[in-house]
């Protein structure tokens, strides 16, 4: 019924209640119905109302719907009962008779304590529309609603509805013709005759950049073919356009039936755009998410269906220099629902002084009713005031709103249709179609191992066998063997559903696998899969943390590279030591000694975001490819069937059941590949995060774009991963649109579009999974905010206690987390491994310093900068033996969480706590 009822909130349609016609829209009113046939109804007998409607727990009676008297005084009057002592929020609207009629929100909103059986006088002050409303001569049906305020969860009651015909004052009338919206007399000059429209290209309730604010579903248009019955439209000339004057093309933004469920929400208010501004407003910070549900909280994101408040942040962009280049961003605190509409609220906004800022124009023509010349302008009026009822309802009230617009989030098809089309093609050539049940049927992929290096112990003590290969997996893009920017293709036509195949297309993808000594002498190893870092490759997997896991575990990793993000097989110059260098090398027109490295590719696309699909659908394609190197580990005709993976005649893999374990970028794709793996049911992601919208700004390998610090020998040196982005798009005013844009297309590679399925409600033709976080406390490269919010996406538990005291910024960094309270633990949990404050490195201290001479490290900012300060813990985790037997322990059949922090934080790098 609940979802019912938000279905329709807000568009319009109505519902004919016992005497009358509700101002309530949609669905909503059908609920309504429900709640007050008790007592509007009248049945033949009182034992059949008994019988049928039982005793209504709220009761109201509309005093009087005179209209002179309500403007003489200003406000609606109704007298309210209910049976058990409670809290409600009332307010009152008026809409024409009729069935396509849209009512409008007249008067404030009250919140009022009830006590049981004493009937309570309660006056609605008009609000500035309301007043105009009702000074019109049209005929007009006045509803009063009640619903209760449940403290202690934090739901809102049924809402109760009872309404009345208005009386005109004949006087007022006499002569005079209803116009305009609610009926009433335009007189004097509209705001709402400003040059609104541009047929839907720009939305003039921002007016500072096209397409803010955003998401919005202005930037949308109906479409029945898809679950949300709707469908992404922006048009290409309102896209933020680079150096060279191109707009950025939103086709493949445009196939989707919905916005990101994590992407930063955005607009511009001028005044707001200073850390004193945000302070004196009361926005909801990063610091304190709980204040989302403050009763007065101006900034809002509310859930159309259930009318309850979204878990958000909010903050100022602290990038820009100059304040009127800064834009206010709201962060989901835990991802959106799929396939439901969301209301942006603003209210109460103040400047830095302190003053009340006001709506520019052409909003204030919706929020207070006045009329407009404008036939575009007054045809979206009816979709405001379904809005604002609904924001009534949910206990904002209109004239405080500065800004109010809604967006509706894609669907899980949408989000994941491309993804799990070309994966059930590719097992279906396998022979295997039943992906939830854990078993291995059908063939294995064709493979071939082209390296083999056997260690002594004296030469690796960890590793007793290396082998290196290759395999070959569908090609899913336009391109022959999927190479760097190659990209998906659709049916010609159409503007939804998953990519169409090129028949015969393959490409050959390489893995790296190594044995450890134990698994030599006693088999039985557990196949796992490694991804890697930030355009790193395969390698990685040769680490010493990966080798030390593998020894002391028996665990068999094997890697293949994230193609789309990776930079395999390529020799770096001497004078080169970072994958950085390598981008500045490719920025100074030089190119890489490989054909499969993605730099070149991802540069090409910062300068113009045009491409940056072709980035996203090679990510997606490599998500096959890590599926089929799983599959070759598990196979009784893959790996263990070859004589490389034997010691003895006998094969070393356990080959019951597959693993994960990434770490960086692999604990960011590999969220999304564990969310789509068949194979296996159980991750470890190290180093994490999602929505790269969010990481990219408080990351140390994006940077903050400050120019390169050229060498003699290196005209680019210190070139950072932001600097050719925002050269080509140098609007700084534009920046975080474009993050967000970007991530609504990233969604379909990122988890952020797949985090809601990712454990226990898989996606279809998936089984469930169980997840274990590992973040690194003030992590330099990944943002602990990002990991905490996909662990409440995800429904992760927290081990607890998360940090020392002063080891954080946030009031409580877990708010919204269940805590483990009984090890071991049967589920996903998120671990935080710290390594310490910063400190003066001790004679024989083993920490981390890089050359520093200093050991720990700072919490990250509470801005959206990167870290600066201290030792970077990124590799901290995996290179703990606390966190490897978490891990260990975590990755097996049956595997649980255990406590191998004991009672106090996880601790990382030689720390051992205060």
């Amino acid at each position: 019924m609940r979802d019912r009822v938000g279905a329709t909130v807000g568009h319009g349609m109505r519902v004919r209640l016992t005497n009358g016609w509700s101002p309530l829209p949609g669905m909503l009113m059908a609920l309504v119905a429900c709640a007050a046939a008790g007592f509007l109804a009248a049945p033949a007998s009182a034992a059949h109302r008994r019988a049928r409607h039982p005793k209504p727990v709220i009761r109201l009676v509309l005093t009087g719907a005179d209209q002179r008297t309500i403007l003489k005084r200003g406000r609606v009057t109704l007298r309210v009962t209910t049976r058990r002592a409670m809290r409600l929020r009332l307010y009152a609207t008026a809409r024409p008779p009729g069935r396509a009629t849209v009512a409008s929100v007249l008067t404030n909103v009250r919140r009022v304590k009830l006590r049981p059986r004493r009937a309570r006088r309660v006056s609605l002050p008009l609000g500035r529309a309301g007043r105009r409303v009702l000074s019109g001569c049209g005929s007009l049906i006045i509803g009063v609603s009640a619903a209760e305020i449940r403290r202690a969860s934090g739901a809102i009651g049924r809402l109760v509805t009872r309404s009345a015909r208005l009386r005109l004052d004949p006087r007022r009338c006499r002569g005079r013709h209803p116009q305009g919206p609610g009926g009433e007399v335009s007189s004097g000059r509209s705001v709402g005759d400003y040059p609104a429209t541009d047929s839907g290209k720009c939305d003039p309730i921002d007016g500072k950049v096209c397409l803010l604010p955003w998401p919005n579903d202005y930037f949308t248009t109906a479409d029945p073919t898809t679950p949300t019955h709707r469908r992404v439209n922006v048009d290409i000339t309102s896209t933020p356009r680079n150096k060279a004057n191109k707009p950025i093309d939103p086709a493949d933004l445009n196939r989707n039936d919905g916005w990101s469920p994590g992407a930063p929400i955005v607009t511009k208010v001028p005044g707001l755009d200073t850390p004193q501004a945000f302070a004196a407003t009361g926005a909801v910070p990063i610091t304190d998410m709980a204040r989302t549900y403050d009763d007065r909280q101006p900034v809002v994101l509310i859930n159309a269906k259930t009318l309850a408040r979204q878990l958000i942040w909010a903050e100022i962009d602290s990038n820009p220099q100059d304040p009127a280049n800064r834009t206010l961003i709201i962060h989901p605190g835990v991802n959106l629902d799929e396939q439901t509409r969301y209301i942006v609220a603003l209210r109460r906004l103040r400047d830095s002084a302190g003053h009340l800022i006001p709506a520019n124009d052409a909003f204030r023509t919706y929020r207070d009713a006045l009329p407009s010349s404008d036939p575009a302008v007054e045809g979206r009026r009816a979709h405001f005031e379904g809005m604002f009822t609904a924001l009534a309802a949910a206990g904002i009230g209109r004239d405080d709103l500065y800004r109010a617009w809604d967006f509706t989030v894609a669907s899980t098809k949408s989000l994941s249709e491309r993804q799990l089309s070309i994966r059930d093609d590719a097992y279906r050539q396998l022979g295997d179609t039943n992906l939830t049940d854990l078993k291995v049927q059908g063939t294995a992929p064709s493979y071939s191992i082209t390296k083999v290096q056997d260690f002594t112990p004296a030469q690796n003590d960890k590793i007793a066998r290396r082998i290196e290969g290759t395999y070959t997996v569908p090609c899913y893009l336009n391109l022959p063997g999927c190479p760097s920017g190659s990209r998906f293709v659709y049916p010609p036509g159409s503007t939804t559903g998953p990519p169409m195949p090129i028949p015969g297309n393959t490409m050959t993808s390489h893995f790296t696998c190594n044995i450890p000594h134990v698994a030599m002498s006693g088999g039985g190893a557990r196949p796992t899969l490694y991804g890697h870092g930030l355009f790193g490759s395969r390698n990685e997997v040769n680490q010493g943390q990966s080798q030390s896991m593998g020894q002391e575990h028996n665990m068999l990793y094997c890697a293949t590279d994230w193609v789309g993000m990776a930079c395999a097989d390529v020799n770096v110059p001497s004078n080169q030591n970072s994958l950085v260098d390598l981008a500045a090398t490719i920025a100074g027109g030089q190119t890489p000694n490989s054909p499969n490295c993605d730099i070149p590719n991802a540069l090409a696309a910062e300068n113009d975001l045009s491409n940056f699909p072709s980035l996203v659908d090679r990510v997606e394609q490599s998500f096959v490819n890590f599926m089929y190197l799983g599959r070759l580990l598990i196979h009784p005709d893959g790996f263990s069937h070859d004589p490389s993976f034997q010691s003895n005649g006998h094969s070393v893999i356990d080959t019951r059941r597959l693993f994960y374990d990434g770490n960086s970028q692999g604990g960011i794709f590999g969220g999304s590949l564990i969310a789509l793996e068949p194979d296996l049911d159980r991750g470890a992601l190290g180093v994490l995060g999602m929505n790269y919208a969010v990481l990219l700004q408080r990351s140390s390998d994006f940077g903050t774009g400050t120019p390169p610090s050229p060498t003699p020998t290196n005209p680019t040196h210190g070139l950072q991963y932001a600097y050719p982005l925002y050269q080509a798009y140098p609007n700084e005013l534009e920046r975080q649109l474009i993050l967000s844009l970007m991530q609504n297309e990233w969604d379909h590679s990122d988890p952020n579009g797949v985090a809601a399925h990712m454990t226990t409600r898989p996606l279809p033709n998936t089984p469930a999974h169980h997840v274990l976080l590992m973040a690194a406390l003030g992590d330099h490269q990944v943002s602990n905010y990002t990991a905490e919010v996909e662990a409440r996406t995800i429904g992760a538990r927290a081990r607890r206690p998360w940090a020392d005291p002063g080891r954080f910024f946030e009031r409580d960094p877990t708010y919204g987390i269940a805590p483990i309270t009984r090890y071991p633990y049967d589920g996903s949990a998120i671990t935080l491994w710290d390594i310490g404050p910063i400190r003066p490195k001790p004679k024989g201290d083993k920490c981390e310093d890089y050359g520093s001479g200093k050991c720990g490290t700072n919490p990250a900012p509470i801005t959206n900068v990167p870290p600066d300060q201290g030792v970077d813990p990124h590799e901290a985790p995996r290179n703990t033996v606390n966190g490897r037997q978490m891990k260990s322990d975590f990755l097996r059949i049956g595997g649980q969480i255990t406590n191998t922090c004991g009672r106090r934080p996880c601790y990382a790098f030689n720390w051992a706590g205060p």
